[in-house]
C-alpha cells in the first residue's frame, strides 16, 4: 500500500513539472539577484530599527544622507551652469561664489494720480501727476545688521481747498528713509533717517496707503509726506500679560520737520507706547499712545503733540485672501510755539476698509481737524474703491468732499494707478 502512494506522489509531481515553463538561465539569474537584494534590504532595516530602538545613529544613514546633499548640490551647479568646488574645499564648503547675493534687493514702484477738481473759488480743475517714483534697496550688511534705503522723487498732490497747501509742488531724488538696524538683539535698534512710530499710517510709504492722501490732520501737524527724521530708535523687549503683548519705543532725533519744529535744529524726543490684544484666531485689537517733544528754530521755543489711536482687525482664518476687515481711528493734540504766535489744535480720523474678495476693496475715511492756521474747524469724507489687478498693479477711484465751516466744499475725484517691481512691492513697512 506505501508503495503504491509513493508511485503516485512520484507521477503528479512529474506531471506539475512537465506542466511548469522551464526558466532559463538568464531569469533564474534574475530572481536570485531580486531576492539576495531582498535579503539585504531585510537585513538594513533589522540594523535601522535596532540602531533606533538604542536610541542612535546608524553611520550608514548619515552618509547616505551626505552622499544624497552633495549630489543635490551638483544637480543645481551643473544647472546654474556652474563648475563644482575642487575636493580640497572640505565636505561642508564651497569656494563657489554665485555674486548675485552680494547685490542688494532692488524694488521700483510708480504712483500717478489724475484729478478732477471744482473747488469753491476758481474754475474746474483737470490734473495728472506723476507724484511717486521710488527705489528700495534692502540688504543684509553682516550676520548683525541689515539695511534698507528709499531713493524718491515726489510730487506733491495735494488737497484741494486745505489751507495753505493747494497745488503741485516738485521735489527731485531724495534719501526718503536709509538706515541701518541691528537683528538678533533682545532690544529693537536703527540708526539714520526714518519714518517715526507715530500714528497709524505715518510709518507707510504714500504709495502703500488705503487712500490716495493722508489724512487731514496728520498732513497738518506733521506735513504731507508725514514725521521723517534722522536720529536713533530703540524699541525695548515685548512684555506679555495673558493674550496681549505691550512694546515700547523710544526715538531721539534732529527736530527739523518743518510743519512740527519749524524746520529747527534741536533734539526731539518721541516715546510710543502699543498694546496689541489677541481676540481669536481671526481678530486682533491694537491700542497705541505716541508723545512728542521738540525745540523749534529758537531754542526758548518748543512743540509738543500727544496722539492716540486703536485699530481692530478682522481676517477670517484661511480666507484672508479673500476677506478682510478693519476698522481705525486716531486723534492728535498739538501746540507749537512760534514765537509770536502759538498754534494749538486737535484733530482725528476714522477710517474703515472691507475687502470684498481678492480683488476689490471698498473703504471710506472721516477726518477732522480744529484750530489749524486760522482756527477754522474743516470736515473731509473720503470714499473709495480699490481694484487689485494683480499683485503688482492697483487702481483706485476716490471721491474727496472737504468743508471748512466758513466756506463752501470742496469736490475732488481722484484716480491713481500704482505699480510695482521687485521683491518688497507694495510693502507697508
Amino acid at each position: 500500500m506505501r508503495q503504491q502512494h509513493l508511485i503516485l506522489c512520484t507521477v503528479m509531481a512529474l506531471a506539475i513539472t512537465a506542466g511548469a515553463p522551464a526558466r532559463l538561465p538568464a531569469q533564474q539569474a534574475k530572481v536570485d539577484s531580486l531576492e539576495a537584494r531582498i535579503r539585504e534590504l531585510e537585513a538594513r532595516l533589522d540594523s535601522l530599527m535596532a540602531a533606533l530602538t538604542r536610541g542612535e545613529a546608524p553611520p550608514r544613514v548619515a552618509q547616505t544622507a551626505e552622499a544624497e546633499l552633495a549630489a543635490l548640490r551638483a544637480a543645481a551647479q551643473a544647472a546654474a551652469g556652474e563648475h563644482p568646488a575642487p575636493d580640497t574645499a572640505g565636505p561642508q564648503e564651497s569656494r563657489t561664489r554665485n555674486l548675485n547675493i552680494l547685490n542688494p534687493e532692488i524694488s521700483v514702484t510708480g504712483d500717478i494720480v489724475g484729478s478732477y477738481t471744482n473747488p469753491a473759488a476758481g474754475a474746474d480743475n483737470v490734473s495728472a501727476v506723476p507724484r511717486e517714483f521710488e527705489f528700495a534697496f534692502q540688504a543684509p550688511l553682516d550676520p548683525y545688521t541689515h539695511t534698507k534705503i528709499f531713493v524718491a522723487r515726489h510730487a506733491h498732490f495735494d488737497i484741494a481747498g486745505f489751507p495753505g497747501e493747494e497745488g503741485e509742488h516738485e521735489h527731485g531724488f531724495e534719501i526718503e528713509e536709509g538706515y541701518m538696524y541691528w537683528v538678533g538683539l533682545p532690544i529693537g535698534l536703527k540708526i539714520g533717517k526714518f519714518r517715526q512710530e507715530i500714528g497709524l499710517y505715518n510709518r507707510w510709504h504714500t504709495h502703500a496707503l488705503m487712500e490716495v492722501n493722508r489724512a487731514l490732520p496728520s498732513v497738518a501737524f506733521l506735513g504731507g509726506d508725514g514725521l521723517i527724521q534722522v536720529g536713533a530708535a530703540v524699541t525695548l523687549p515685548t512684555v506679555t500679560l495673558g493674550s496681549s503683548t505691550q512694546t515700547l519705543t523710544l526715538e531721539l532725533t534732529r527736530a527739523n520737520n518743518a510743519a512740527l519744529f519749524e524746520g529747527g535744529n534741536e533734539i526731539g524726543f518721541l516715546g510710543n507706547f502699543q498694546s496689541f490684544w489677541d481676540l481669536g484666531p481671526s481678530s486682533y485689537v491694537q491700542f497705541a499712545a505716541t508723545g512728542v517733544y521738540g525745540e523749534n528754530d529758537d531754542e526758548s521755543l518748543a512743540s509738543r503733540l500727544l496722539e492716540f489711536d486703536v485699530a481692530y482687525r478682522w481676517r477670517p482664518t484661511g480666507r484672508a485672501m479673500y476677506r478682510d476687515f478693519t476698522l481705525k481711528g486716531e486723534w492728535y493734540f498739538a501746540e507749537k510755539d512760534f514765537g509770536v504766535d502759538e498754534l494749538t489744535g486737535n484733530g482725528g480720523t476714522l477710517q474703515a476698509n472691507l475687502r470684498l474678495n481678492r480683488r476689490w476693496i471698498v473703504g471710506a475715511r472721516a477726518d477732522y481737524l480744529d484750530g489749524y492756521g486760522d482756527g477754522a474747524e474743516i470736515i473731509q469724507v473720503v470714499p473709495s474703491l480699490t481694484w487689485w489687478q494683480s499683485e503688482w498693479v492697483f487702481l483706485r477711484l476716490q471721491y474727496n468732499y472737504l468743508k471748512p465751516d466758513d466756506g463752501k466744499a470742496n469736490h475732488t475725484v481722484l484716480l491713481q494707478t500704482v505699480w510695482a517691481v521687485g521683491p518688497h512691492k507694495h510693502e507697508t513697512y
